[in-house]
């Protein structure tokens, strides 16, 4: 393992920029994030209407994704080798488009399961996250720019979704969604001409390198996604006259608007700390955060916990892609396992609290998530210690 031990070299396009390809991949960006998040809050309902047994395909058309990012990651750098970046932008546009067009119209949860299937396939969290790199701004400032597109579609993806369900819209807002994917995939796709993926170095689909980087990835995204998955079960055991599910999804809103405005701080500082650094703060950050929710501080304590933890969590992809790249000598292959890492977070973390939630109920679900997070923290300081620095260079 030598991940962690890497000095890190100065980026040599750090500052500059394409501005128009930017401004291409943020709108490609926002919208390939906000379409399906126009969905899972309401996936449950729309299945219901559908089948007779919700629960099955409802669990089915939510793991469906991830199936296929998972499947595609080791993919990533033999197609990065062989297609230019516009045409992985095209890629990523069309399948999304389709997938888009696949939900609207399903009419059994099948096809649903189908459309989820296409959308992981799609990869847009790997393409994308190569394009904002290699727009040539530098790792924290292209990063954190690809965050800030995607906590954009967080905030604005539930509540055109909410909007068009209340107004029986939901499939016509899903087939605008994939026409304008289609149409911003295009643009960016022509705008990025010119724009080469980094050569990979060393042999590709080689070994994951950076596991400490990845590991810590996966338990920050485990207890965010368990924060998320169990906040509401919280607070209407805490209080439901006072958190009405309204005020429970104002607050998250909020939360994200709060990340899309720090992330620019937050560029600055893991270009001035370290990734490493900046990472670890962010994952401790929302283990504290995340634990103070149960300890009774009322609804202005935890409306400014919620906004505190937009704030802390806003750095944490940004800083972890950064450090990827860091720690492996492969750029793709580093977005690609980042990507993974995430995914695989993504799943684990509510799965864990919901084992917890039995027990120790809605709090211990919520510390729970704060656990997570701060395993990540400690596994980083563990990794960079100077004494396992020196075991990593030797091995």
């Amino acid at each position: 393992m030598t991940g962690l031990s890497r000095t890190p070299t100065a980026d040599p396009c750090a500052g500059a920029g394409h501005p128009r390809a930017l401004l291409a991949l943020v709108a490609l960006q926002t919208l390939v994030t906000a379409a399906p998040l126009a969905l899972l809050p309401f996936l449950g309902l729309q299945v219901a209407v559908m089948s007779d047994a919700p629960a099955s395909w409802t669990a089915l058309a939510l793991a469906a994704p991830a199936v296929t990012t998972l499947a595609l990651t080791p993919a990533w750098p033999w197609l990065a080798a062989r297609v230019s970046l516009p045409g992985l932008i095209l890629w990523t546009g069309l399948l999304t488009a389709l997938s888009c067009a696949m939900i609207a119209s399903a009419a059994h949860p099948a096809a649903l399961v189908i459309g989820r299937f296409v959308q992981g396939a799609a990869g847009g969290g790997v393409v994308l996250a190569l394009g904002f790199r290699e727009a040539c701004l530098g790792p924290a400032r292209g990063y954190t720019l690809m965050q800030q597109a995607v906590s954009a579609g967080c905030l604005i993806g539930p509540l055109v979704g909410g909007l068009a369900f209340e107004h029986g819209r939901f499939a016509a807002l899903m087939l605008a969604c994939g026409g304008f994917i289609l149409v911003a995939s295009l643009l960016a796709a022509g705008l990025c001409r010119g724009i080469a993926l980094q050569a990979p170095d060393g042999t590709v689909g080689e070994g994951i390198t950076g596991w400490p980087v990845l590991g810590a990835g996966l338990l920050g995204s485990a207890g965010a996604f368990a924060f998320v998955a169990f906040f509401p079960t919280w607070a209407n055991a805490e209080d439901p006259a006072t958190f009405t599910p309204g005020l429970i999804g104002l607050l998250h809103s909020a939360s994200w608007l709060v990340a899309l405005l720090v992330l620019p701080a937050w560029g600055r500082g893991i270009g001035a700390l370290s990734p490493l650094t900046a990472l670890a703060l962010s994952l401790a950050g929302c283990a504290a955060a995340f634990a103070a929710v149960p300890l009774g501080l009322g609804l202005v304590g935890i409306a400014a916990l919620r906004l505190l933890q937009g704030a802390l969590f806003a750095g944490q992809s940004p800083a972890l892609f950064a450090a990827a790249e860091q720690a492996g000598a492969n750029r793709v292959a580093a977005v690609a396992h980042v990507r993974a890492s995430l995914t695989l977070g993504q799943l684990a973390g509510p799965f864990a609290a919901g084992l917890v939630l039995v027990p120790f109920g809605p709090a211990g679900a919520i510390w729970a998530a704060a656990g997570l997070s701060l395993a990540g923290a400690v596994w980083l300081a563990i990794a960079r210690h100077p004494l396992n620095q020196t075991r990593s260079r030797a091995a």
